[in-house]
């Protein structure tokens, strides 16, 4: 590159170098079930296999650890069983067939049976369930700026959809269920796509924290859980 085009990339950069940011768009729809509420104690609450549409199987296993990990982080004092233990759990008490069988029903009805689901919850030793379901994720980018041909500045972008359920394997009811659109957009230099691992982990939080709440509220705000980029990156 010639000492020119060296001098107009240097400017560019530090004069955008204020501007980049992390973005975050977050809409969340939530509320209590037909059970009176969820308290997330000493009763415990284990997680169950995510959801996912066909192409993004692989996904469930991210989505599950996220959900485990946010809700060991935000609900203080509660027995948090994560998914591999649940699944461990359930293989154990000899429940892996009526396990598998309860969630292809699931698929069908949107319904957890009761009896598997007290089952269930006997076996990982807890009162709530965890069902999240990807609704959707996508990623892109786009060019946002170049200078004769070379890349300067570009937006990588992520979006997810998911719902969360907590089932009460008690009473067989749903206490609490929440709907979540996040979409989360970093700018930079450096090509550092979003991973659906940090948009799960966004979309999660945000879902665990309002868990036996009800209402609804839309987000703008600079993720606190993802830096934003450093202008000496530029």
């Amino acid at each position: 590159m010639c000492r020119g085009m060296l001098a107009v990339v240097a400017s560019v950069a530090a004069l955008s170098g204020c501007s980049v940011t992390n973005q975050l768009h977050s809409e969340l729809n939530y509320g209590g079930g037909a059970a009176q509420g969820v308290t997330l104690d000493e009763t415990g609450i284990g997680v169950l296999t995510p959801s996912a549409p066909t192409g993004q199987e692989s996904d469930k296993q991210a989505l599950g650890d996220a959900i485990g990990e946010a809700l060991r982080e935000s609900v203080a004092g509660a027995r948090v069983v994560p998914l591999p233990d649940m699944l461990s759990a359930i293989n154990k008490a000899g429940l892996a067939r009526a396990y598998a069988d309860m969630l292809d029903e699931y698929e069908d009805t949107g319904i957890l049976e009761r009896d598997g689901l007290r089952e269930i919850g006997e076996a990982g030793r807890v009162r709530y369930v965890a069902k999240l379901n990807l609704g959707d994720f996508s990623q892109s980018s786009d060019k946002r700026l170049s200078i004769a041909g070379i890349r300067m500045f570009d937006t990588w972008r992520a979006a997810i959809r998911v719902h969360l359920e907590i089932w009460d394997t008690l009473t067989g009811e749903i206490a609490w269920r929440g709907d979540e659109e996040l979409v989360f957009a970093r700018e930079g230099v450096k090509e550092r796509p979003v991973s659906f691992r940090q948009v799960a982990g966004l979309a999660s939080d945000n879902l665990v924290r309002k868990v036996g709440a009800s209402g609804s509220e839309i987000l703008d705000e600079a993720p606190p859980t993802i830096a934003a980029l450093d202008p000496a990156e530029l």
